[in-house]
Formats: structure tokens, sequence, C-alpha cells
């Protein structure tokens, strides 16, 4: 048996003053008007096992108003094993605790993954390519202990770089943030890749079995070095297995584009600018694929991140579902609802139950927010 969350426990977080589940299933669907607080249930959840939030929000925004800090608390249990673990938030910023005692973030990383479906998610296709690279990142995180620490240094680089670029800094100068830029970049660009090898081995699959059509469907990422072509297999061996011609390439092209980042006085060249796309029989699914579509794909991307976590991690996430159900019709819920079973454990949130089968609903714990949310039928 995998770790599942047993008991959570929420202290002046967000619309929660002082909040507490205990024996939670492995099913839990939480039913309430909107605005009643079902998402933050889900967000305190995310915290605690997959260090981050869906809503991407400043620290203080998750302390209820009026309040110097807020908690979060969970104990989870499998596998014979048994851990607490816990989330205080504060004006300094975020602290972890393992069993009691203060803990850096890297070395909860992976205890209990788990993957996030919003109905912002729906815009995976369609979105920009920074919605993509943050999904990338984002899944990238949980599978790499050393994933997120790259990734912010990379954006401390970049922030640097455009504020030299504004205050038109020597040539020299710029070269040698520019050699940093490329150091690190390279890894993150490479850390990237490893997560495309993973999706590319798992959605077209996930796809045809959510669908049922012949369909194919792809990741695709073309890098800012070389943006007329995606990444394909062969380069992605070729990458993967030589940092040092990654980084001559990143660097080459910010030599012969250095005047045009002079002029818009911003970086153009680097991992901040590789734009990931779907691509749906050959063709970008963004601009030929139609809604219906770009939401099967969504759906199996998200499948495709649960299975690449388990893969990756050696431990089966819990599966987060925030109000997509009303997002999706009939036949796309059911589709979804098939897969609830493949996860360690699941939260859902909605503001109707009638979405679901009575199947699903015999099983779930289901607490309703904000009348009782914490006493199950």
């Amino acid at each position: 048996m995998t770790l599942q969350i047993r008991s959570l426990h929420l202290h002046d977080f967000r619309s929660y003053p002082d909040a507490s589940l205990e024996d939670i299933g492995r099913l839990v669907v939480f039913v309430g008007p909107n605005a009643a607080g079902k998402t933050n249930l889900v967000e305190a959840i995310q915290l605690i096992t997959a260090l981050d939030s869906f809503r991407n929000p400043k620290t203080d925004q998750l302390i209820a108003w009026g309040a110097q800090q807020a908690a979060v608390r969970a104990v989870l249990e499998g596998d014979e094993r048994k851990l607490d673990v816990g989330l205080v938030l504060d004006a300094r910023g975020r602290h972890y605790r393992l069993n009691g005692k203060q803990r850096p973030r890297a070395e909860l990383q992976g205890v209990l993954p788990a993957v996030a479906f919003t109905p912002d998610d729906l815009q995976l296709v369609k979105g920009s390519p920074e919605v993509r690279r943050a999904a990338m990142d984002a899944l990238g995180a949980q599978v790499s202990r050393n994933y997120l620490s790259v990734r912010r240094d990379y954006e401390k680089i970049v922030r640097q770089k455009n504020r030299l670029l504004k205050e038109e800094a020597t040539v020299s100068y710029l070269a040698s943030v520019n050699e940093v830029l490329v150091k690190v970049g390279s890894q993150l660009f490479l850390y990237r890749l490893r997560i495309l090898r993973g999706i590319r081995g798992l959605l077209d699959a996930l796809h045809a079995d959510t669908t049922g059509s012949g369909d194919a469907v792809s990741l695709e990422y073309f890098p800012s070095f070389a943006p007329d072509a995606p990444v394909g297999d062969d380069d992605l061996a070729r990458y993967e297995h030589d940092r040092p011609l990654v980084e001559n390439l990143m660097q080459e092209e910010i030599s012969r584009r250095a005047l045009e980042e002079q002029a818009r006085h911003t970086s153009v060249i680097g991992p901040h600018r590789d734009k990931p796309a779907f691509f749906l029989n050959g063709r970008p699914a963004a601009d030929f694929a139609s809604q219906g579509q770009q939401r099967s794909i969504a759906i199996a991307y998200k499948l495709s991140e649960l299975q690449l976590v388990e893969d990756m991690t050696h431990e089966k996430p819990i599966l987060l579902l925030d109000d997509v159900m009303s997002e999706l019709d009939a036949s796309r819920r059911a589709t979804l609802t098939k897969y609830v079973h493949e996860a360690a454990q699941t939260f859902i949130t909605t503001t109707n139950l009638e979405y679901f089968t009575p199947e699903l609903l015999d099983r779930a714990q289901v607490f309703h927010v904000p009348r009782d949310v914490f006493t199950s039928e």
C-alpha cells in the first residue's frame, strides 16, 4: 500500500481559521457552491505534497487576514510507514517540517507527490508557450530535487541580464552574464528534455486509450537556439549526452542576436523562450484541433503526468481534481473518472454531485463545504 493522507489540519490558512479532517479514505469529494473554500482545501493538500500550488500565490496570500502565520499539517500512512508532514507560513517564507523537525524543502520532495488538474489546465493546448513551459517545470520539480533550484537560478540570471540590457551595460559585462546564463540554461534545458522524453513515451498511447481515436498526438519542443525545427528523438539522445554541444549552440545564437537583444532590452535566447507545443496528426493542435480535441489532449497530458511521476519517483501520486468536471462533457468526465483509481488517493472538488456516477459516490467520502465541511455523509 502506497502512502496516503490520513488526516489534514489547517490553521489560519486562507479562509480556514481552524479545520481538521480525520480518517481520510482513498476517494474524497468536496461539494459546495463557488467561493465556499473548496479550492483552498485542495491547495493546502498540494502544498503539503507537491510542495507548491497551482495558484502560484505569494506566501502572505496563504495566511488568513489578520493572522501572523498559517499552518498545514498532514499525517501520511502506508507501506508500514507513518509520517507527519508540516508547513508553516509566515513573513519569512515557508518552513517545512517532517516528524516534528524542520527540514529543507528538498528533503520532502517526492515523499508523496501530487498531480493537480484544474480548469486552467484545459488551456494547455491553446495557451501560450509560457503555460506549457510552466507545466513542464512544475512536473520537473516533482521528480527532481535539483530542478526547482536550477530553474530559480536561471530566472535570477535572466532578470539580471534584462536589467543590464536596459542599463546598456558594456559588452564585456554582458558576456560574463551570458556565460553563466548558458551554463545554468543548458542544465534547465536538459532537465526539460528528460520530461519531454517521459511524456512522449506516454502521451499518444494514453490519448488513444482515452478517446478511442486513431489521431496521433505528440508534444514537440522548439528550442530558442534552433527554433525552426522541434527536438527529434535523435536530437534528444545527442543533446542529453553532450551538454557542451547545447552550451555552444545556445552561446552561438546569443552572439548572433546580440544586437537584437540590445535593441529590445531583453534576453531572447534561452529556455525561457523555448516553445513546447502539442501536435495533432502532425499539425499544431492550437490551430487545427477542435475545442473538444484540445481538451482530450489536455486530459491525456495530465494522465501522462500521473504515470510519469510514479515512474520517476517510484511513489504513486495523489490526484487533485479542482472543479474540472464542470468544464468537461459527459464522455470526457467518464474518461477521467476511470483513471481516478490509478492514483494513490484522489481529492475532487465540485459544485454538483450529478457529474459523478452513483458507483463512484458510493465509494467516496463526500464533504459539504461550507455547511458541514468536516462531517462526511
